[in-house]
């Protein structure tokens, strides 16, 4: 894959690139980075030129400074779609990337053909308050570091935090013995994601707390797709809501991806499927 770098507003943001054509934006969610695109990317590169970026404060890109908004970040964006040199641009963003989307959307119709928003059903529900009771599993362990007063302390818990998660991939069953389902490649980035992306987390989550998606959704001027990852978990304890969500979104159309229970679930594996809807939706042509 082609790899870059681009010039914006809160500094270098780096890429992954593939594929001549249509320009389609990759936007990942918080704790990874572009490589949770790693395999969707060439795929798409048979129909578009398919762009995964690193947002600031993650993999390879320059930090996230504390307080940015996600109006501020999709404002990088914007600057990525220019420094690349195109008209136009179609916009697939995952779970905290679906907020930034969203703002790119609102903020730079005239940048934007077509968006999908995509994310487990925690992550796409309208309400505000809703949604940050739904998601404070994933936060709470950055407002606990933040809690830490004394800046020594808070430093040592920040390290800590880092260092429980990249442990937790190597230990997750089959990661020592190889069978680790996605592999070697697939651990080795979660690893890399997370050290990397030690400040940025905290700082991407706190700006998705403060986002009202809700509001954005109403103001979206172009065509959309809501892609729904359904899990048997979240069916239970929280419901679909990618229904109601047409509602809301002015000139909106549903699709759904069911997945085995998980936490913060990638597409990682199902780059055939993630493609083929995209693709569609984008009216792509190889």
């Amino acid at each position: 894959m082609e790899r870059g770098y681009l010039a914006t507003r809160l500094g270098q943001v780096h890429y992954y690139a593939a594929g001549e054509g249509e320009l389609v934006l990759l936007i990942h969610q918080s704790g990874r980075s572009a490589r949770m695109f790693d395999e969707v990317v060439p795929v798409l590169g048979a129909s578009c030129r398919a762009v995964a970026i690193d947002l600031p404060g993650f993999g390879n890109s320059d930090p996230l400074p504390e307080g940015t908004s996600i109006d501020e970040i999709a404002d990088v964006c914007a600057d990525a779609i220019r420094e690349l040199g195109a008209a136009k641009a179609h916009v697939y963003g995952h779970h905290s990337g679906n907020k930034v989307a969203t703002s790119l959307a609102v903020r730079y119709p005239e940048l934007i053909d077509r968006l999908v928003l995509a994310g487990q059903s925690h992550s796409i529900i309208a309400d505000q308050k809703e949604r940050n009771e739904a998601i404070h599993k994933f936060v709470k362990p950055y407002e606990d570091v933040a809690a830490a007063r004394d800046p020594k302390l808070m430093r040592a818990e920040k390290w800590a935090l880092t260092y429980r998660t990249m442990m937790n991939v190597w230990l997750q069953p089959g990661a020592m013995s190889g069978s680790f389902k996605g592999g070697d490649a697939l651990a080795k980035a979660l690893v890399l994601d997370t050290l990397q992306g030690s400040e940025g987390s905290a700082r991407l989550y706190s700006a998705n707390l403060n986002y009202d998606l809700g509001a954005g959704y109403a103001a979206i001027p172009v065509k959309t797709l809501v892609l729904e990852i359904v899990t048997p978990e979240e069916d239970r304890l929280i419901g679909r809501q990618g229904s109601s969500l047409l509602k809301i979104i002015p000139d909106s159309s549903l699709a759904e991806i069911a997945h085995e229970d998980g936490d913060g679930v990638t597409l990682e594996g199902r780059a055939d499927d993630l493609a083929a809807i995209l693709v569609d939706f984008f009216a792509l042509r190889a």
